[in-house]
């Protein structure tokens, strides 16, 4: 199978479109609607279907991607390999990231990320789940979690403490002993198994009025003034004030981390500087 086939393939999925496929590649559309006429007949599948002139994945074509990514992935790295390093970042980086962070702190660092690095495209991915970085659904994971898993690498960022947050016009900072007998926004569903939740439950003085299973819709009805919310600093928004530290809580660990057949590409080694440097030195995080 040649490998220009894949990258036209790819090309078409990610922009939709035959004409921008063909800008982002740099070949005529003649050329990349051949490429794909013909790894359809080598698959024997039809892997586009086109509606008012956008190209969308059929079920064959979206059960390829993660392959075809793969495929790509690996044919940079017998390059990277072969050449020592490869010198201009260009290309798309996939991250992955929690929503906090995706709503909250990577759009202004990427904002001048594409600034520094015009010819890398970013697709940010905002999930709390965690996607098979083994399968390379994403290039990049931005992670919280007390270890990495043992097939990525990467850097541990900071820390991100515990504290209880308040509405900033209508809660001073105060002893962590007093705050606890005000009414607090509770967890639910799953979020309620975290240890800072299990904490609060031992240590309330008053039954819940508001609980949610979302720490940004907790933080955004703490905001709100419906009470108060125990959160990790990323949680922080605009509107709420930290009241109290929690010490009795471990602190979250923020990760940037990869798989290990990636990192040398330099669009990935440069996009996860930028990230780590970015969120280490962000005082919204303090």
């Amino acid at each position: 199978m040649d490998w220009n086939y894949i990258k036209s393939f790819l090309a078409i999925a990610e922009t939709g479109s035959l004409e921008l496929a063909a800008q982002k590649i740099r070949v005529s559309t003649t050329t990349i609607f051949r490429h794909v006429h013909a790894l359809e007949n080598q698959t024997g599948a039809r892997l586009f279907d086109r509606i008012r002139g956008q190209y969308s994945l059929t079920d064959a074509g979206a059960e390829m991607l993660a392959p075809a990514r793969q495929i790509m992935n690996n044919f940079e790295i017998i390059s990277t390999n072969l050449s020592g390093a490869d010198a201009l970042p260009a290309g798309l980086v996939r991250i992955t990231a929690p929503t906090s962070f995706s709503y909250f702190f990577l759009p202004d660092h990427l904002a001048r990320f594409q600034e520094r690095w015009p010819d890398i495209q970013i697709e940010l991915l905002a999930s709390n789940h965690e996607f098979n970085m083994t399968q390379r659904y994403a290039d990049i994971a931005v992670r919280v979690a007390a270890s990495p898993p043992e097939h990525l690498v990467g850097k541990e960022v900071r820390t991100l403490q515990w504290g209880i947050y308040g509405a900033a016009d209508k809660y001073a900072p105060a002893d962590l002993d007093d705050l606890l007998n005000a009414p607090f926004v509770g967890a639910s569903g799953t979020l309620a198994s975290y240890a800072p939740y299990k904490w609060l439950d031992a240590k309330r003085r008053h039954p819940y009025r508001q609980q949610t299973d979302d720490l940004i819709a907790m933080a955004q009805l703490a905001c709100a003034g419906c009470g108060l919310a125990c959160l990790p600093s990323d949680l922080a928004l605009p509107g709420l004030r930290l009241l109290a530290p929690v010490p009795e809580v471990a602190a979250n660990k923020l990760w940037v981390l990869t798989h290990p057949d990636l990192r040398n590409i330099s669009r990935i080694r440069e996009t996860m500087r930028w990230i780590s440097k970015s969120l280490k030195e962000d005082p919204r995080l303090r």
